[in-house]
C-alpha cells in the first residue's frame, strides 16, 4: 500500500517539476525569452482550480447508491495517460531535432503540459480520497510522510535528473525515460485490489456539503493561518541567497541536493510527531520551529558578521526546508482526519486549492513588500505570523477535539 501511494505522488510531482522547472530551463537554453519561460507558471492553474471538477470526479470514484470504489481504476488510467503525453512530447522533440525550439513545437509542448497538469491534478483528487479511504487515522502521519517524501523525489526526478539526462542524451530521450518511469511507478498500485465499501451510501459528493461541515471549515482555517507566513517568503529564499553573494551553481546544488535531503528528513520528523503527539501539539511544534527559523533570518540579517552571513543564511534555508516538510506532513495528516469519508477527495482538494491560492497571492504580496521594505521586514512578518498562528491552531484544536474524532456530522 505504502509503495503504491508513493508511486502515485512521485508521478504527480515529477510532472509538475517537468512543466514548471525543466521546461523553462529548456526553453531558455534554446534562446527563448524570460517572459516565455515565466509563462510556465500557468501550469499551476489546474492545481488551483481542480476544486471545480472535484465533485464530479468524486461521484465517479464513489458512485452514489453503490458499494463500489473506483479510485485505483481512475488513478491507473491517469498514469497511463501521463506516460502517453510524455511519449508524444518526446516524439515531437525527436522529429523536430534539427535544433532549437520552433514556435510550433513550443506551442505543442505548452498544450501537452497543460493537459498533463490537468490530468495530474485530477489524479490527485482520486489519490487523496484513496489515501483517506485506505489509511487508518493512526496511519495518516506516515501516509502523509510518504506523500510529501514522494513529492520531493518526484521533484528530483522531473527536475535535476531530467536535466542531467537531457544534457547527456537530449531532452526527447530524457522525456521518454520519464514516461517509462511513470509506468514503472504504477506497478505497485496495479497489484492492489481496492476493497468495496461496507454499505451502500446514497450521498452525492458536493462542495456545498463540504462548506457546511464544521470539520471542513476548521481545516480551511488551519490552512489559511498556518501556511500564509511561509508562503509569504518562500519565493524570496533564492533571491535572498543570490543577493548576498551565493553563485548560481552553488544555489542549484543547495536546492537540488540539500533541500531535497532536508525535505525527506522533515517528512520523517512529521511522521514521528503525528505518531507520538496529538495533532495540536504536532502542529505547534512544527510551525513553532518554522516561525523561529524565519525570525532567525531577521536576526542574521541584522546582526551576523559579514564573513559569516551567507553561511548562516544557507544553514537557515536548510532548516526552513526541514520545518516546511515536517509542517506539511502534520497539517495534511490533520486535514485527512477532518475530511469526510463520504467525499474525502472533495474535502481534501478544497484544502489543497486553498493552499495553492494562498501560495500565489502571498508570494506576489511578499515580493512587493520585499521590494519596498527589504527582506528583514518580510521575514519578520512571516515569522511572527507563523508563531501566532501555531499557538491559535493549538488552542483551536484543543477546544475542538470532538471534531477530530468524528468526520461525519
Amino acid at each position: 500500500m505504502i509503495f503504491a501511494i508513493a508511486g502515485v505522488y512521485v508521478t504527480q510531482s515529477l510532472v509538475s517539476a517537468l512543466s514548471m522547472q525543466s521546461l523553462p530551463a529548456l526553453v531558455r537554453a534554446a534562446g527563448g525569452s524570460l517572459a516565455l519561460a515565466g509563462a510556465t507558471t500557468l501550469f499551476m492553474l489546474p492545481w488551483a482550480l481542480k476544486f471545480i471538477w472535484a465533485p464530479w470526479i468524486e461521484r465517479w470514484r464513489l458512485p452514489p447508491g453503490s458499494q463500489e470504489r473506483r479510485s485505483r481504476m481512475l488513478i491507473l488510467r491517469g498514469q497511463v495517460a501521463l506516460a502517453a503525453i510524455l511519449t508524444i512530447a518526446a516524439a515531437i522533440g525527436w522529429f523536430g531535432r534539427e535544433g532549437g525550439f520552433p514556435d510550433t513545437q513550443i506551442v505543442a509542448l505548452f498544450v501537452l503540459f497543460m493537459v498533463a497538469g490537468t490530468v495530474a491534478s485530477t489524479i490527485d483528487i482520486a489519490s487523496d480520497g484513496f489515501c483517506v479511504d485506505q489509511l487508518t487515522r493512526t496511519g495518516y502521519g506516515w501516509g502523509n510522510s510518504v506523500q510529501v517524501g514522494g513529492s520531493y523525489l518526484g521533484m528530483m526526478c522531473g527536475g535535476g535528473v531530467f536535466l542531467m539526462l537531457s544534457a547527456a542524451s537530449g531532452w526527447p530521450v530524457a522525456m521518454l525515460m520519464m514516461a517509462v518511469l511513470i509506468m514503472a511507478l504504477s506497478l505497485p498500485l496495479w497489484r492492489i485490489t481496492e476493497p468495496t465499501r461496507t454499505a451502500t451510501i446514497p450521498h452525492v459528493p458536493a462542495l456545498g456539503y463540504a462548506l457546511r461541515r464544521k470539520q471542513a471549515c476548521l481545516g480551511l482555517l488551519l490552512v489559511l493561518m498556518l501556511n500564509s507566513g511561509m508562503r509569504f517568503v518562500l519565493p524570496l529564499l533564492a533571491p535572498l541567497l543570490l543577493d548576498h553573494g551565493l553563485s548560481m551553481s552553488a544555489l542549484g546544488a543547495l536546492f537540488s541536493g540539500g533541500n531535497i535531503a532536508a525535505g525527506i528528513a522533515g517528512t520523517l520528523a512529521g511522521g514521528l510527531l503525528m505518531k507520538y503527539t496529538s495533532p495540536g501539539r504536532a502542529l505547534l511544534t512544527a510551525y513553532g520551529v518554522q516561525g523561529i527559523a524565519l525570525l532567525a533570518v531577521v536576526m542574521t540579517l541584522m546582526m551576523a558578521p559579514g564573513h559569516l552571513l551567507l553561511q548562516i543564511l544557507q544553514c537557515l534555508v536548510i532548516v526552513q526546508s526541514i520545518s516546511l516538510a515536517c509542517a506539511l506532513v502534520c497539517l495534511y495528516a490533520t486535514l485527512m482526519s477532518l475530511s469526510s469519508p463520504l467525499q474525502a477527495g472533495v474535502d481534501f482538494t478544497l484544502f489543497q486549492c486553498t493552499d495553492a491560492a494562498i501560495a500565489i497571492l502571498a508570494g506576489v504580496i511578499g515580493g512587493v513588500v520585499a521590494q519596498h521594505f527589504g527582506y528583514a521586514a518580510c521575514f519578520l512578518f512571516a515569522g511572527a505570523f507563523t508563531l501566532l498562528a501555531a499557538w491559535v491552531a493549538y488552542i483551536r484544536l484543543h477546544s475542538a477535539r470532538e471534531l477530530m474524532t468524528s468526520a461525519i456530522d
